[in-house]
């Protein structure tokens, strides 16, 4: 039964996600189903690996330095403050940000060398997801509402991060000798 009420939870913030941009306006159109390429070189994959740290970045902020993102202040305020009405559309833009990341996380894992790196990334990613849906609950003030950080715990965060740190040395022969740092945030493919 709670498998059932996630599940219409995540509708409905999809729903929500493609009402706030606009879907279905007179002239909007509505995005393609068919799947982004996947990389098949470095290059690619490092392009791909860059924007999915991007959308980490917006929706989150920087993991290693636990330093919260605009987005994640505002929701974490609206968590302090009791305020589900604040938070809903911050959870939702959070998780748009979130979902971006994956499908630039399946388009890097078509890189072979990354494959298991990128894994684990996506689990880092459904954690996120998780922790997300836990604050949103308790802005909401539900009564069994899961602590955050043990929702992010739960869903595998924590390890997933150290084994996709622990897997990115093993592609390091794949890679080129010199490797640039992405442009808006503070890793490297």
């Amino acid at each position: 039964m709670r498998r059932r009420h996630l599940r219409i939870a995540l509708i409905t913030l999809g729903m929500a996600a493609l009402s706030a941009c606009g879907v279905g306006a007179p002239g909007a159109s509505l995005p393609s189903s068919t799947p982004a390429p996947v990389a098949t070189s470095f290059e690619e994959y490092a392009v791909s690996f860059c924007a999915a740290f991007d959308a980490m970045f917006r929706a989150v902020g920087n993991p290693d330095t636990a330093a919260g993102s605009e987005l994640s202040k505002a929701l974490d305020a609206a968590v302090a403050a009791h305020d589900g009405a604040a938070a809903e559309p911050l959870a939702v833009e959070i998780t748009t940000e979130l979902e971006s990341g994956r499908q630039h996380v399946a388009q890097a894992g078509g890189w072979r060398p990354a494959v298991p790196m990128m894994a684990q990334l996506d689990r880092v990613f459904v954690a996120f997801e998780a922790m997300t849906s836990a604050k949103l609950a308790a802005a909401q003030g539900e009564p069994d509402a899961v602590d955050p950080q043990a929702a992010f715990e739960q869903a595998g965060g924590v390890e997933a991060w150290f084994a996709m740190f622990d897997l990115g040395r093993t592609i390091q022969a794949e890679r080129p000798a010199e490797v640039k740092q992405c442009a808006n945030v503070p890793v490297s493919p």
